[in-house]
């Protein structure tokens, strides 16, 4: 999933993973038979839109901003800021319906509590947003976004060939290294699309500088922290679910996230003086980096089931960081709406 950064959906994943299973089985209702109340539960549940809208505009707007005043001018708002927005939540909406397509039949014995293994919603309502989330994105980009049109057809090439398991789902299955390797590019390669339509945006064609490179990386490498903090645990909760942990061992495994987080926050630094930001962004900065350090240092210190919040920590860090860059970047900039 290319950007699931906010609290918020911390308390979705909550309910989902833990509060759900609470349910007796036999108090659960029968499928609904409306396609668009089916597709409401499965919103509640897997995809908050509510919650997603307002927080990619947000996130792509700094995303865009930033990337556009690396390139030394005003920030402008076009059709490829529009664009990008739009190809931004319906690539997250997509890639959240590939993964519920690939484990459809694993999750009826890992998370039987979920809306599809309990029978709220059904694999056609996902495969229906699924075809309708490609769709509007081929046909969105295909009319209002030439000059991009070019890695958009390469990332969702490649986005299709994880959903394919690269034609070979048998060995993924038995090989989660390999998984990990060939999967874990798809942020990256979603972020570095959507950075090049703000690179579009004002008329011309800006180059991608290594600025932009580290603006990649900042706004990527927590969605690693993230994803490979949500499958660690301590010892005694280790389960026949495969995590990170259950690999490479607790200690070893977070301090994968632990160094995206580190990186992330040095990384900022960096682009906040390259840019002149106001000393009050690195005070920040470097108050969010302590943060991350003291919950992180005393998991690895001491791997216990009760210090075991990293999920939130990533959260509240990658959310916070987002914030503080966009705030002191719109401090002093210029913003032209040509919508």
């Amino acid at each position: 999933m290319p950007f699931p950064l906010s609290v918020l959906n911390t308390l979705y994943w909550l309910l989902t993973t833990h509060l759900l299973k609470l349910i007796p089985m036999d108090t659960i209702t029968a499928t609904p038979k409306s396609f668009f109340a089916r597709i409401w539960i499965y919103s509640k549940e897997m995809f908050p839109v509510l919650i997603y809208i307002p927080f990619v505009v947000a996130l792509y707007f700094c995303m865009n901003a930033a990337t556009q005043i690396i390139s030394g001018h005003e920030i402008v708002v076009d059709t490829y800021g529009v664009v990008g927005m739009i190809s931004a939540f319906f690539m997250m909406l997509m890639m959240r319906t590939f993964d519920d397509l690939k484990d459809f039949e694993i999750d009826k014995d890992l998370f039987p509590w979920r809306a599809t293994p309990r029978g709220d919603v059904l694999k056609s309502d996902i495969q229906i947003l699924s075809i309708t989330s490609f769709s509007t994105l081929v046909i969105v980009n295909l009319i209002f976004a030439p000059k991009t049109l070019w890695i958009f057809g390469i990332v969702m090439m490649y986005l299709i060939l994880t959903f394919l398991w690269f034609f070979n789902e048998e060995i993924h299955r038995k090989n989660l290294y390999l998984t990990m390797a060939d999967h874990q590019p798809i942020p990256y390669s979603i972020n570095l699309f959507l950075i090049h339509t703000a690179l579009a945006s004002g008329g011309v064609y800006d180059d991608f500088s290594f600025n932009h490179l580290l603006l990649l990386f900042i706004f990527t490498l927590p969605v690693t922290a993230w994803e490979t903090s949500r499958k660690i645990r301590s010892e005694d909760k280790e389960t026949h679910y495969e995590t990170f942990s259950l690999l490479f061992g607790t200690k070893p495994a977070t301090w994968i996230p632990f160094i995206c987080l580190l990186l992330t926050g040095a990384l900022g630094l960096y682009i906040g003086d390259s840019l002149s930001l106001d000393l009050s962004f690195s005070v920040i900065t470097i108050a969010l980096i302590i943060f991350v350090c003291f919950y992180y240092i005393r998991f690895l210190m001491k791997p216990i089931h009760e210090y075991n919040i990293l999920t939130p920590i990533a959260m509240i860090f990658s959310v916070l960081l987002f914030i503080n860059l966009m705030v002191h970047l719109l401090m002093n900039a210029e913003i032209s709406w040509q919508v």
